[in-house]
This record gives C-alpha cells, structure tokens and sequence, in this order.
C-alpha cells in the first residue's frame, strides 16, 4: 500500500502516531515532547498534520511508501493525543531530502537543459536590495517600441531557444521587438564588479534578440479581463550562447514534488519602478512572503479572480514588485 491510500484509509496517521512514543527525542531535534516545537530548526507552529502544507503534501508523493512516510513524518509529532506535528517554517532537508523527483520521466525532458538555476549566491523593486553580477544570469528584459523607457517587461530564460514571461506583456499596447539576455545594470557598459580589495570582474556583453508577434506563444485559455492564465513563451529565432557566466537558464518546476511544496519565502527581481523612479537601471531583487489565497482574494477583491490555481506572495512590509516587474520570475531556492 502506498502513502497516499494509507492516508486516505487513516491508517498512515495510525502508523505515524503508533511509531511516536511519549516524549519521544532521537537527538536530531525535529521532534519535542511539547506543543511549542521550540528545537526546529528556523521554527514551527504545532498544528493538525492535515493543515501542515509542506508535510501534508509530502505524504501525498505518488511512489511514497506508507513506512517512508511514517517514519519520516513521526519525526516532527508534537501531540500524539490531538494528532498535531511541528510544522516547519523553513523546509527542513528531511523532507527534500526524501522527495521523489525523477525529473527523466517527465514527458518533455529532451526539451530541458542539461544544467539550469546556477548563478551565484550572495548575501527598486519597491524598498529592493540590488543584485549582484551574475546573481540571477536567467533574468531577461524586455524592449518595446515606444516610452521613455522602452524597458517594461521582464522575463526568464528557460533554455537556450525559449523565454518565459506574462501573456500581458505580450498582448501590449506597445510593440515587443528586443529580448535582451546577461543585461545587469543598463548604465554600465559593460558590466563590471570590484570583488574583494582590488578584483574587478566584468560581464560579457549582453545578447540581443529581434522579436516579432510571430515569435510569441499565448497560452491558448489566457484571459485578457481577469488575467488567468496570465503565460507565454517567447522562442528565440537562434540559440542563445550559454557560455557567458550571465547567461544561463532557470530551473522550472516540473514534478509534482516541486509544483506543490509551499515555501515561507519567494525571491522576485525585476528592473521596474522603484520608490525613486519609474525605471531602476540595475537588476533588483526582494523577498517576498507567502500569501494565502484567500487573503490574496480579498485584497485584490473584484479586480482580479484569485483562484486554487494561483500562488500569491508579496505586499508586506512594503516591499513588493511594481509597474515594469510583469513577466519576471517568483523563485524558490
């Protein structure tokens, strides 16, 4: 029996809650003998196992057996009497160390590149930190034919012939005809950093690309009223050159495991309006919180029709993506 139809049977939870003895502590400090799950790491709450996203999605894997799950999710039990585990903030490596991702058997794995997501890590989107250079080599931007800034979309590269991006900023007023890739900081030509006391590194230039409306892909159920199904693709007229440490596609999330893990944080980057200006010259980038769907309802109220389809974050603290931000990407690590 499988861990799906175990839970669904109730008899995962049986096994889970049996495997738990009372005050139970294997010295990895993922499970408490308490409700406050103090010895998480970066946090928990101690709720009902079926209002824990993360660990709730997690024993709903295709393939997962009912004992990997048990002795997996008994781990993070906090209540044996009410059924409640420690459910984590932060995605603990227990759990994305166990996930099943093959991505071999998804249908269009020929069409993946062989490596993507791997710029470098560092320690105005309104109220945004700037990037560094190479940080995010996936971001794209977008050119138009009219505006003061003819920059008003962003977008991802997602192999080396397709960039993913809004369906608005296809369906636009204005006309799309440059996708740029390896842009960094529009003022600098070219791109250049001082890294320690005296390294300066520089990017190489950035790649242009003539677009027309013929080179879009809309995604056939988008609507232009409520903006769902809000995706396109852009497919490049000849293979983008990787070889440049600012050019390199994003990973996209295509098992099940991926598509489906809620994550506390996204990070969104963009050239957009900032605070001080209609326009930031330098690739910014933010973190942004999870939001739930239905808050996410009830602020975008009838403008928008936030539906289970969709993922919201974003808008606390006031920092959040504006007018130039469309099409960029909401990244989880």
């Amino acid at each position: 029996m499988d861990a799906v139809t175990a839970f669904l049977q109730g008899d995962l939870a049986e096994e889970i809650y049996m495997e738990q003895p009372d005050g139970y502590d294997d010295g990895s400090g993922w499970a408490v003998p308490d409700d406050r799950c103090d010895n998480i790491a970066g946090g928990a709450v101690c709720i009902h196992i079926e209002k824990c996203t993360v660990l709730y999605k997690y024993i709903l894997q295709e393939n997962l057996s009912t004992k990997e799950a048990s002795t997996t999710i008994s781990r993070f039990v906090c209540d044996k009497k009410e059924r409640k585990v420690c459910c984590p903030f932060i995605l603990p490596d227990i759990i994305t160390s166990n996930l099943i991702i093959n991505h071999t058997e998804h249908a269009n794995y020929k069409l993946l590149p062989d490596h993507c997501g791997s710029g470098t890590t560092a320690d105005k989107i309104i109220n945004g930190d700037a990037t560094e250079l190479f940080e995010f080599p996936w971001a794209v931007a977008l050119k138009y034919d009219t505006g003061a800034n003819p920059w008003k979309c962003g977008a991802s590269l997602i192999s080396e012939r397709y960039v993913l991006t809004a369906a608005h900023c296809i369906k636009s007023s204005s006309k799309l005809t440059t996708v740029r890739l390896g842009e960094h900081n529009f003022s600098e030509d070219p791109d250049c950093e001082t890294r320690g006391p005296s390294q300066k590194i520089c990017a190489d230039p950035p790649q242009d690309f003539e677009v027309s409306d013929d080179d879009a892909i809309i995604h056939p159920e988008y609507n232009t009223n409520t903006y769902e199904n809000d995706i396109a693709l852009i497919r490049l007229r000849k293979p983008a050159n990787l070889s440049s440490d600012s050019i390199h596609p994003i990973c996209l999330p295509i098992s099940v495991p991926e598509k489906t893990i809620d994550f506390l944080n996204y990070t969104v980057i963009g050239w957009g309006s900032t605070q001080e200006s209609d326009f930031s010259s330098i690739l910014l980038k933010v973190i942004v919180p999870t939001v739930g769907n239905l808050e996410c309802a009830s602020k975008y109220g009838s403008r928008r029709n936030v539906s289970k389809n969709h993922l919201c974050a974003g808008g606390k603290n006031e920092r959040d993506t504006c007018r130039g931000d469309s099409g960029s990407p909401l990244m989880a690590e």
